[in-house]
């Protein structure tokens, strides 16, 4: 590893708007008309110096694996990052909760806000450069309260049972990104900027293209120490662990930018008397950074998603707590819940944690949820059990960014996102919330 001999710490700040996210206050792209490409928010910018010249290609670090059968939902920050720059939803958020045009070039409302009127953007297309239609956008696609349609090739239309009067932010939902089939199974085909395939992809990176001649390398730390990465010189590193953003802090060149407060690990038991478990103090048990779980849960009522939570599975024959294996911190609280209640910790893949948590049989679970969705009910349908489960937030966790000063400006989207400067032509993007 190379030494550093030089202590540099760069404070920077998020604006508190993009502290405090929230989903569907904006005004962007307007009713009645909309407009064609939206650039980001400028409160959304994070400041990290003077960009002086483009450059053709940005390096991005990734500490978790990234599986392109995912695409375009991820299951990991990586998988955000990765994913957010290959693949469009209608629109996007920006971290105040504005709605920005993406696949989407413009809107209008009628009705008094029952019916919304998306028109593609001139010219959008997938990576082979097949047109994209309003069917490929709504095909199969639906939710609780709102209905899609195709009334025209260029045309989606959004239809609720209740008036809104924001711009529907559920457009933005990953679950929403426009996708087909590649040929040889690979990374989906999708309408972004950039694009990849097998060709594109090792092991030890993954490349993303434009068609202007831009490049974003996704490149892995083969160590499997991220500090390597940082020594090797990538642009941007996004992590959760808090020895790994106090190493960035005596580079130099870098900045270092705790992003907003983007997830929270609940505990979830179908026994009623856990409910009094004292979830204090379980911020100083985890390697990331953390602090105790604040806030207005958006699935304490989801009661109006009609999802029936009525059969309570079979009284557990164990005192055993589950969480998914690969996620450390997850692994942590459930050792120290495990100590306090004198049960036993035990890691599942996570296709098999979310098969367990559906049935139920287990004692308790520790669960990762995003503080913030697009589609409550979506989120609900996909990340919460289908049985009467009692659930205990016990922290929230948030990222940090460690960004090379002088190469790019970076902007946050409300879900975790970086645009890159290739996809505004100035700027790059950092994404996580979302799942």
């Amino acid at each position: 590893m190379l030494a550093h001999r030089l202590t540099l710490i760069i404070p920077l700040a998020l604006s508190a708007a993009c502290a405090h996210p929230r989903i569907g206050t904006g005004t962007g792209g307007g009713v009645g008309g909309g407009e064609t490409r939206g650039a980001p928010d400028e409160s959304c910018l994070l400041s990290t110096g003077a960009v002086s010249a483009r450059s053709p290609t940005i390096t991005i670090g990734l500490s978790d694996a990234v599986d392109p059968r995912h695409a375009p939902v991820p299951r990991n920050d990586a998988e955000r990052i990765v994913f957010r720059h290959l693949y469009e939803t209608p629109v996007r958020i920006a971290c105040e909760g504005h709605v920005l045009p993406e696949l989407a070039a413009q809107w209008t409302k009628d009705d008094g806000g029952r019916r919304w009127t998306f028109r593609l953007r001139d010219g959008a297309q997938f990576w082979d450069g097949a047109p994209v239609t309003a069917q490929d956008v709504v095909f199969g696609r639906g939710g609780v309260g709102y209905t899609l349609g195709a009334p025209d090739k260029s045309v989606v239309a959004l239809s609720f049972a209740k008036e809104r009067d924001d711009v529907p932010a559920l457009l933005g939902d990953p679950g929403l990104a426009v996708t087909k089939p590649a040929p040889d199974s690979s990374w989906p085909i999708g309408t972004g900027a950039y694009w990849a395939t097998s060709a594109t992809t090792t092991p030890q990176e993954i490349r993303a293209h434009t068609t202007h001649g831009d490049t974003l390398v996704f490149k892995f730390a083969a160590s499997g120490d991220a500090r390597d990465l940082l020594d090797a010189g990538v642009d941007l590193l996004v992590t959760r662990d808090r020895a790994l953003r106090d190493y960035a802090a005596t580079l130099q060149n870098h900045t270092v930018v705790a992003l907003p407060w983007d997830r929270t690990y609940v505990f979830v038991t179908g026994d009623a008397g856990a409910t009094r478990l004292d979830a204090g103090g379980l911020e100083q048990a985890v390697h990331v950074e953390a602090r105790r779980a604040e806030g207005d849960f958006w699935w304490r009522d989801i009661r109006t998603c009609g999802i029936a939570r009525d059969t309570a599975p079979p009284a557990p024959t164990n005192k055993r707590i589950l969480y998914a294996r690969g996620d450390q911190t997850a692994r942590e609280l459930a050792g120290r819940l495990a100590a306090l209640t004198h049960a036993v910790a035990t890691g599942r893949a996570p296709d098999d944690f979310s098969a367990a948590l559906a049935s139920g049989k287990d004692w308790g679970y520790v669960v990762a949820l995003p503080r913030v969705t697009a589609d409550v009910c979506r989120s609900a349908k996909d990340l919460l059990p289908s049985w009467p489960a009692a659930f205990t937030a016990l922290v929230d966790t948030r990222p940090t960014a460690i960004v090379r000063r002088g190469v790019a400006r970076w902007t946050v989207d409300q879900d975790g996102r970086f645009i890159s400067p290739m996809k505004f032509r100035t700027r790059l993007l950092i994404s996580f919330g979302w799942w």
